[in-house]
């Protein structure tokens, strides 16, 4: 059995532990509310995009797309988008977990991985996949350049041929304790009469376009394409808050567990010692009868 002393430092140790995954829990709270604000601010201008960009696809009749045209995929070029640090209980996991079936379920076909977070990065690192391009400490502070300047790779890569496919594997929000990991395509452009079918229906604005149709399907489609990504960006970063704040509440609960039992061993411990001592201070006073 361990000496009081070693206890001691046992709680000591465990103490600090616990402040400090409390104060991870508090700043993840902190940030997972200031995501689910950018996620709630970006909506409107996601639905407005979305819907002008089934408007005209809809009725340029005479207007084909690039970005709308499927072509056969041979090649697929899959963005995984992780974490930049740890400590988010499945977060990251979960992710490898979803690409490995993934590229399972495509074993016909080419995969080239575009990499987001460094988690990510060092997880492919040792494995015999293409990897494309690898973007590290993008969600130190998440910001809609870096979401464009990787969207505009893939979109060369795609209007060149590189790939035929563009996917992207993400965690999409939910609650604190729950995010789902999804699998969306981006390239070629779903189509988005479905989703925006409401607005359609009740929106029935004609627009004046400049300099012509197709011109204008393709820019909106690409900015379309843009924002897909940073919304991605922005799910995966608040799931990742999420999944933190849910780790180190579950690890301060455990700390405070240990502590409550390492008291009570050290009690017991000091008890003991107490009782031996006062043994042998009777001991010795009988033997001196």
């Amino acid at each position: 059995m361990s000496t009081p002393r070693e206890i001691r430092r046992k709680i000591a140790s465990t103490h600090n532990t616990q402040k400090i995954t409390s104060a991870m829990e508090m700043v993840s709270s902190v940030k997972l509310r200031k995501a689910r604000q950018h996620m709630l601010d970006a909506r409107p201008y996601a639905n407005k995009i979305a819907e002008i960009s089934a408007h005209l696809s809809n009725s340029a009749i005479n207007t084909s797309s690039l970005l709308l045209t499927p072509r056969p995929v041979t090649t697929v070029g899959l963005v995984v988008v992780s974490s930049d640090k740890g400590m988010c209980g499945g977060f990251n996991a979960n992710i490898f977990k979803r690409v490995s079936q993934y590229i399972r379920e495509h074993s016909d076909k080419k995969i080239i991985l575009t990499l987001v977070g460094k988690k990510a990065a060092d997880y492919f690192k040792t494995k015999n996949i293409p990897i494309n391009k690898q973007y590290t400490n993008v969600f130190f502070k998440p910001n809609y350049s870096d979401a464009a300047a990787i969207g505009k790779e893939l979109l060369n890569d795609f209007k060149s041929g590189t790939v035929d496919e563009v996917c992207i594997i993400f965690n999409e929000f939910k609650s604190t304790v729950a995010q789902t990991t999804r699998v969306d395509v981006l390239l070629p452009v779903p189509s988005l009469s479905g989703e925006t079918e409401p607005q359609l229906q009740k929106n029935q604005t004609s627009y004046m376009l400049e300099p012509d149709d197709k011109s204008c399907l393709d820019m909106l489609l690409e900015k379309y394409f843009l924002f897909q990504i940073w919304r991605a960006f922005l799910e995966s970063y608040a799931s990742e808050q999420g999944a933190r704040m849910a780790a180190m509440s579950g690890a301060t609960k455990n700390a405070g567990e240990l502590i409550s039992k390492y008291t009570l061993f050290y009690n017991k411990a000091r008890q003991s010692a107490i009782t031996t001592e006062l043994l042998e201070v009777v001991s010795g006073a009988e033997s001196l009868r």
